[in-house]
Parts: structure tokens; C-alpha cells; sequence
């Protein structure tokens, strides 16, 4: 991939963006955050992939596939007024069918374009599936850290009211209600990923995002989550137990283990 490639699929974006508003000022608001998220997770993933050295080409792929990651979302919200793929579609294969269609990618290589299609494809799934080629496992591994990495700190700034704008769309068709999935908790407590099966209520989105530690990827992206207090800003949001200390610490030893150093804010 070369620089007017990505200059050109950025171009694209910023237009279907603009043709996707909405006159519902909910839906319009909804379109704002999903650009702004794009945008961020575009410059986050470029700073985790430069972490790691990557070549000036890898870095323009892993561009490219920061900026459509989440392209699906806004047919999502024109054709089912929701982020909630559970009750319309897989965001990331509509992401993908929709650039197919507009043949954004057509200027590609076909092995550099079904890459980033894959890529994309992945990038929401709980595990990725085993035998994955090195070079798309890279690239699914940085698009996984960057839109985690940037979930949390906006989900960081809801939680301490830094930021009710997009309420509607994060969280808001959870009850809030007292107490918290025992399964989450069990499955956190095993260092293992949380199933959104089991969410119930805000505090069990809470619970799953923290799950999210133990399937960041690259040490740049666990360190930015805890230099910015992400994640003791969701304990210090979730009802405190014993259950949610002992969570604290296991995620704190954790990360300790892998970055030798623990950041804070």
C-alpha cells in the first residue's frame, strides 16, 4: 500500500460519514461518536504499530484497517437505529460487505485488500480462531489493542461524568440496577474474557470491559490503559466487594507481571 491510498480511503470515509447523517438528532449524535471513535482508533493503532517498529507500509495497512474497522456501523444505525449487534447484525461483516460493494479497496493488491478485510471481520470476535497466517494475525492483534484501548477511555469518561453526550449509545438499554453477574465475576476471576451473554446491567458491561486486560496484545497498549486509570476508574464505578477488590488485584499483578512496572495516572 502506498501514502495516496490511504489519503484516498480517508477521503472516501470522511464522505460516506457525511452521507450517512441523519435528520434524527439521536441518530446524528450516534454517526459523531462512531466518526470520532474511527478517527482516535486510526491514531491509536499507527502509535501501537510504531511501538512496534513496524514498516512504513505495515503502518499504512494497519491505518487503513483503523479507519474502516467499524464503516459497518453506520449502515447499522441508517437500517436498525442500533449499536446492538445482538439485535441486528455482525457490525464487522456488514463493515466488510460494505466496502466490497463501494469497492474501496479495489486499487489494492487482492492479497493487501483481503487482509484488511479479514482484519476487519475479526476485530469484534471474543477469540480469534486458531491457524490465523502471521502477517493478518498482526494486523487483527492491532486493531483488537487500538479499539479496545479507545473504548475504554470513552467508557473511562462516561463513568466519571466527564462526558453524557453519547450515554444513549453506550450503555443506556442496561437497567442500573444494583450487584453484578456471579458468571462475569467467576470468568474475570479465571483470567478469562467475559461473554456479553451474561451482561444484565451496566455494572456487568463494567466487568467485561475489565476482562478485557487479559486479551491486550501489545505492551504499549496495557501501558497506556493503566498510565491513564482506566481501569481504576471502572473498580472505583462498580459496587465495592471483596469479589471487586480481589478482580483489582488480579488485574494489577497481571499487568505488573507483563510490563514489569505498573503506570498510573
Amino acid at each position: 500500500m502506498r501514502r495516496e491510498h490511504l489519503t484516498a480511503f480517508q477521503q472516501w470515509f470522511s464522505h460516506y460519514v457525511e452521507i450517512s447523517h441523519s435528520e434524527s438528532p439521536q441518530f446524528h449524535s450516534w454517526i459523531k461518536l462512531k466518526d470520532s471513535h474511527t478517527r482516535r482508533v486510526f491514531e491509536k493503532i499507527t502509535r501501537i504499530g510504531s511501538s512496534l517498529k513496524l514498516s512504513e507500509e505495515e503502518l499504512l495497512t494497519a491505518g487503513a484497517i483503523g479507519l474502516f474497522h467499524d464503516v459497518g456501523r453506520f449502515r447499522q444505525i441508517k437500517l436498525y437505529g442500533t449499536f446492538n449487534d445482538g439485535r441486528s447484525e455482525n457490525h464487522a461483516t456488514l463493515g466488510a460487505r460494505v466496502l466490497k460493494e463501494y469497492g474501496v479497496l479495489a486499487e489494492l493488491p487482492e492479497e493487501e485488500s483481503s487482509v484488511i478485510i479479514k482484519a476487519i471481520e475479526l476485530h469484534n470476535l471474543r477469540d480469534l480462531p486458531e491457524g490465523l497466517p502471521d502477517r493478518l494475525l498482526l494486523f487483527a492483534h492491532l486493531i483488537r489493542d487500538a479499539d479496545k484501548l479507545d473504548i475504554l477511555e470513552v467508557f473511562s469518561r462516561y463513568y466519571t461524568r466527564r462526558d453524557d453526550e453519547f450515554a444513549t449509545a453506550l450503555d443506556s438499554y442496561l437497567p442500573d440496577t444494583p450487584g453484578y453477574s456471579r458468571a462475569l465475576v467467576e470468568d474475570l476471576l479465571k483470567n478469562k474474557r467475559c461473554n456479553y451473554s451474561d451482561i444484565k446491567n451496566r455494572n456487568d458491561r463494567k466487568i467485561l470491559n475489565l476482562s478485557w486486560v487479559f486479551d491486550i496484545n501489545f505492551p504499549y497498549t496495557l501501558s497506556e490503559i493503566f498510565k491513564n486509570g482506566f481501569i481504576d476508574i471502572m473498580i472505583g464505578s462498580l459496587p465495592q466487594s471483596s469479589e471487586i477488590e480481589a478482580i483489582h488485584r488480579l488485574i494489577d499483578d497481571y499487568a505488573a507481571q507483563r510490563l514489569g512496572v505498573l503506570p498510573r495516572s
